[in-house]
């Protein structure tokens, strides 16, 4: 679909650059000699759609580097990255007209001797002096452009990590997780005594944890390995070998993650999957290099499940945010994988 929509934009995008240009040439020679259906008329254009082509294409590759950067990132490195800007699409401009100009004495028979001198002299001058204005003009408008659009990105993502630690809250403390486990708590309150008071400790623990690192960027990935730990013991009791979950993540101290998001990919796989004895679901965490990697075999339910993906939607938004890194989702036939940045301490 993104695929589609850059075509649509290419389509509409280079048509309306050619009218542009034609049109600016046709003002230009006519204000220059009154004429404006002259042989220059044509060779102006091309170096006018010549010039906006390039001109774009930088822009572009300037908005997608600084989509990459934070705001703060991006108010340290906006000044150096205007002046580059500028000098590129000036350079670019002098380039184009005097191609143009060659092009122009090669086709009219011209002396090359006089080229150079009259480059110099008149062609670059006069297009520097017209289009320094413009190029000036445009290169602030479009770097305040990246700069408010920065700025807004920053705050709806400040946002959104509010409201996730508040939904992160909700959706621990669910009715449909308490129904479950109170459930099986109950059973081995006559059955298992011991057990029981077992469970009711890492039942204990995940609320806990939740609770005192809520509101937290980051906590240690041994804690929050743990935590896992925990919360599966708890999805064991209920659907016993039927799932499986092994963790291969040795030397994992002076690493930093965000509280409950493995919980979340756990649950996630567990949501999202059937299992049987015969056929078990299997969570594997690992990691690699400063990401961890959460996967699972892919066994989707017969009962169609409308999933919109909000919270690995949120945990990326989170990941952006904090982490400045993206959420990395692979998806085949058979395996489910999220790779989730963690972070260095320092």
């Amino acid at each position: 679909m993104e695929k589609v929509e850059k075509i649509k934009f290419w389509l509409i995008f280079y048509p309306a650059v050619l009218i542009f240009s034609i049109l600016s040439a046709i003002f230009k020679r006519y204000n220059l000699n009154g004429k404006a259906f002259v042989p220059e008329t044509i060779l102006t254009a091309a170096v006018i759609f010549t010039i906006s082509v390039l001109g774009s294409h930088l822009a572009i590759y300037f908005k997608n580097k600084a989509a990459k950067l934070s705001h703060a990132e991006l108010n340290k490195k906006i000044i150096t990255g205007f002046i580059l800007f500028l000098m590129f699409i000036v350079l670019i401009s002098n380039v184009v007209v005097s191609i143009g100009g060659f092009v122009w004495y090669l086709i009219n028979g011209l002396d090359l001797n006089n080229f150079l001198p009259n480059l110099f002299k008149y062609d670059l001058t006069y297009a520097n002096k017209s289009l320094f204005i413009w190029f000036m003009f445009f290169s602030i408008a479009f770097f305040f452009t990246l700069w408010r659009k920065s700025s807004k990105k920053e705050q709806y993502l400040r946002e959104e990590n509010l409201k996730y630690r508040y939904q992160t809250l909700k959706s621990q403390v669910n009715p449909h997780f308490l129904f479950n486990s109170f459930n099986t708590l109950s059973e081995l309150i006559y059955s298992d005594p011991g057990k029981a008071d077992n469970y009711l400790q890492k039942l204990s623990g995940i609320y806990r944890h939740v609770l005192e690192n809520g509101e937290k960027d980051l906590i240690s990935l041994d804690d929050e390995l743990k935590f896992v730990r925990q919360y599966f013991d708890l999805q064991k009791e209920r659907e016993s070998d039927k799932i499986s979950l092994s963790i291969d993540a040795e030397d994992v101290k002076g690493y930093k993650i965000m509280p409950v998001s493995l919980q979340l990919l756990v649950e996630n796989a567990l949501k999202h999957n059937s299992m049987s004895y015969e056929k078990p679901l299997k969570i594997k965490i690992t990691m690699q290099d400063d990401y961890i990697v959460v996967s699972n075999n892919i066994q989707r339910k017969n009962i169609f499940e409308n999933s919109t993906r909000k919270g690995l939607q949120n945990l990326s938004e989170r990941s952006k945010l904090i982490l400045k890194k993206e959420l990395i989702i692979i998806e085949n036939n058979d395996m489910f994988i999220v790779k989730l940045p963690v972070s260095r301490a320092e």
